[in-house]
């Protein structure tokens, strides 16, 4: 780590030999101390400013010897002992090579400098990261540049020549305070480096006489008369200077860096550093001039800010060739700038309508940094405010996605899901097999839960994949644990049963495999009970293994219909034993009667709040509005192979079509009342839909016949009602015989 020491000087009262003045009060252990000492034993800061604040008053010096360079803070201030006048200067020493010029600016307004003498005189200053400071110089510096503007052009025209006509002497301008620090870094920018020694600076002083000067002093008045001979070069900034070509030449030097920037005076600058007159007169032949202007050949990033520069730039048809260029540049840049031209080149501003390949750069700039994870929120939401296309974040997205798929337990890659679905990605785009097959289970699952509301297609296709994955225990437990997550399967289906049937067959893939045995679908049903959605025991019979967990999820769904057409109140017992009438455990409010415990996650609809679909027809076919479930009979879902978003040949996901005509009615969404009575007759107005909400009939049980008026009556009755008939028909008889003659 390379390390930068400090000196305080302040007035010290008289020492121990009588010695009383300007003198180091603290330090960092500085070895050449006792040089810096004699070199600064004359610091004092102009008394001008006195009055003003710190920063207004205070005078920023940089020194450069053979083998130390400095950055001094000169303040006027008054010490603790009450002397008025005193000056405060806190040292910088370093390396030359480190310690340049434009360290020293971009230190000007660092926190650090000290603005009070310390109490005492200890010594407990400590040395400071150079890193540290050049990290803390670079947005001073920016500041200084933006601060450029300030400066009238006549005045910065002067003085660049007056320097290019002398480039390697020594200068003291006049030009008031506060313009001092721009000025010095707008000559540092435009003139490059210059032989002899580096550039050092004085920004506010009252004299210009002394050994070792800075090469550029700035005075803010004509200093007295004095016998001392100067041989400095005083430059007025108020006088024009002479009509020469060099005077020219600077004059469209600073008009290029007033417009393109430092970069565009690095660029035209010669390979070595100006010495003569004549060094600048063979740079001024080497620059192209159009119009009385400097031609940058480059295209500067301004012009997603600057229309009039945008306008110039498209006169000179430069776009075409700068566009890898500028790919490159707009990367580099911080988020806020990304920021400001994000806001103006949005869909409809008229900028973007003239030049779209401009706005489809700065979005696909903007959209790898999001995706990349290198921007703030606030660079997500300004880019989901401009309106990128689906189809160029699902581009960027691809090239983001890891070979082996996501992984949502990591952080970063849950993030890019949800940043690439915020900037509007079709949610199509996660159709795909391996896009999530490194995501555990309870990720996914949390996944859902979570953005089911905002993002209602994607989690569709996140429960997808998590039935692609197969069948696992672990997933059945966290289906249940997370209340078979009834409420998220709702938001997610927005009123679409197919959907809803299709979520919950996803789901239950997941948990059980594509057979549901007996096993499963009793716990299916004690785990959601007769309220649960009838997409659930739609998706559940559908993929029912058996006639016992066939006979028991219909005859759930039995009593779903009679609760709806109000033929079963909420005590109703069932068939299979008693057992409790609230909602999921753990999912949604419980309803009256509900056992402690239930959660209170949010409330749930009771079957009677579905609207029913009317009686089925005649042919015994469900009803027509129902909506079209999917059967297991329609062909598998599969995903297309993960590639880039828009390549051919990509398949979409559909809905399986229903299945009306299947065999077996275990393979049906919805019961058929035809199939459990055959031999009945047209059900007349006004009866209820079903007059029957029992389970299937099994093969033994032969057919079930209807007597009009008695409802049905099973093969035992008929025997027995038979029986006392022919009793009583010989009873008759024998009376009859009895009584005749």
């Amino acid at each position: 780590m390379t390390t930068v020491d400090q000196i305080l000087f302040g007035w010290a009262e008289r020492d121990h030999e009588g010695n009383a003045g300007v003198r180091p009060v603290a330090h960092s252990g500085l070895r050449t101390l006792d040089r810096w000492a004699k070199r600064l034993q004359y610091v004092w800061a102009t008394q001008d400013g006195q009055g003003e604040q710190p920063e207004d008053s205070a005078s920023l010096v940089h020194l450069v010897f053979d083998d130390e360079a400095a950055v001094l803070r000169k303040l006027p201030s008054r010490n603790p002992h009450g002397r008025g006048g005193a000056t405060l200067t806190h040292v910088l020493v370093g390396d030359p090579r480190a310690i340049d010029a434009q360290l020293a600016l971009g230190l000007h307004d660092w926190p650090g400098w000290r603005d009070r003498e310390p109490d005492g005189t200890g010594t407990d200053l400590a040395p400071l990261d150079l890193d540290d400071l050049r990290e803390a110089a670079r947005p001073g510096l920016a500041a200084l540049r933006d601060r450029v503007t300030e400066v009238p052009a006549e005045q910065l025209n002067a003085l660049v020549a007056r320097v290019l006509a002398e480039p390697a002497e020594e200068f003291s301008v006049l030009t008031r305070p506060q313009l001092a620090l721009p000025t010095m870094t707008a000559l540092l920018d435009i003139a490059g480096p210059v032989s002899g020694r580096p550039w050092t600076f004085a920004s506010r002083e009252s004299t210009d006489k002394g050994g070792h000067q800075p090469r550029v002093v700035f005075l803010g008045a004509r200093p007295p008369q004095s016998m001392y001979i100067n041989q400095r070069r005083r430059v007025d900034v108020t006088e024009p200077p002479p009509d020469t070509d060099s005077a020219r030449f600077a004059a469209q030097l600073v008009e290029l860096y007033r417009e393109a920037g430092p970069a565009a005076l690095e660029r035209i600058r010669p390979r070595h550093p100006l010495h003569t007159a004549d060094d600048v007169d063979a740079w001024r032949r080497s620059v192209p001039v159009v119009d009385g202007r400097i031609a940058d050949p480059r295209v500067r990033l301004d012009i997603f800010l600057d229309d009039s520069l945008l306008e110039r730039t498209v006169a000179r048809a430069a776009l075409v060739h700068e566009r890898a260029r500028l790919t490159g540049e707009l990367r580099k840049q911080p988020a806020e700038w990304l920021i400001a031209a994000l806001r103006r080149w949005r869909r409809l501003e008229q900028r973007a309508t003239r030049h779209p390949e401009l706005r489809d750069l700065l979005m696909s700039e903007a959209l790898e940094a999001c995706l990349a994870g290198q921007g703030p929120d606030e660079l997500v939401e300004a880019t989901r405010e401009a309106e990128p296309a689906p189809p160029a974040v699902a581009r960027v997205f691809g090239r983001q996605v890891p070979p082996r798929g996501l992984d949502l337990s990591r952080a970063g890659h849950r993030r890019l899901l949800i940043v690439a679905l915020a900037l509007r990605m079709s949610p199509d785009t996660l159709d795909h097999a391996d896009l999530l097959a490194a995501s555990p289970a309870h990720e996914l699952l949390d996944l859902v839960v979570r953005y089911s509301d905002r993002y209602p297609q994607a989690m569709h296709l996140v429960l997808r994949h998590l039935a692609d994955a197969g069948q696992s225990p672990v997933a059945a437990r966290l289906w249940y644990e997370h209340g078979l997550l009834l409420d998220p399967v709702d938001r997610i289906a927005g009123g679409d049963r197919a959907k809803e049937a299709d979520c919950f067959r996803q789901l239950l893939l997941a948990a059980h495999g594509p057979r549901l045995d007996h096993t499963a679908a009793a716990a299916l049903v004690e785990r959601a009970g007769v309220r649960a959605p009838l997409g659930l025991y739609a998706a559940a019979l559908e993929l029912a293994a058996d006639d016992g967990a066939e006979q028991r999820i219909r005859y759930e769904l039995s009593e779903q219909f009679l609760r709806a057409e109000g033929y079963a109140g909420p005590g109703t017992a069932s068939g299979y034993g008693s057992r409790p009438r609230g909602p999921v455990l753990g999912g949604r409010t419980a309803g009256p009667g509900a056992p402690p415990g239930h959660s209170a996650a949010g409330p749930v609809p009771a079957a009677a709040e579905r609207p029913w679909q009317g009686p089925p027809s005649g042919d015994g076919s469900p009803p027509p509005t129902a909506g079209p479930y999917p059967s297991s009979s329609s062909p598998a879902r599969t995903h297309s192979e993960w590639a880039h978003p828009d390549a051919p040949g990509r398949s979409q996901p559909q809905a399986p079509a229903a299945h009306p005509d299947a065999d077996h009615q275990g393979h049906g969404v919805l019961p058929d009342p035809a199939r459990w009575d055959p031999l009945s007759p047209p059900q007349e107005p006004g009866h209820a839909p079903f007059a029957h909400a029992g389970g299937p009939q099994t093969p033994s049980e032969g057919p079930r016949r209807r007597v009009p008026g008695l409802g049905q009556l099973d093969g035992v009755t008929v025997t027995i009602v038979s029986a006392l008939l022919f009793v009583l028909l010989c009873m008759l008889g024998y009376i009859l015989l009895t009584w005749m003659p």
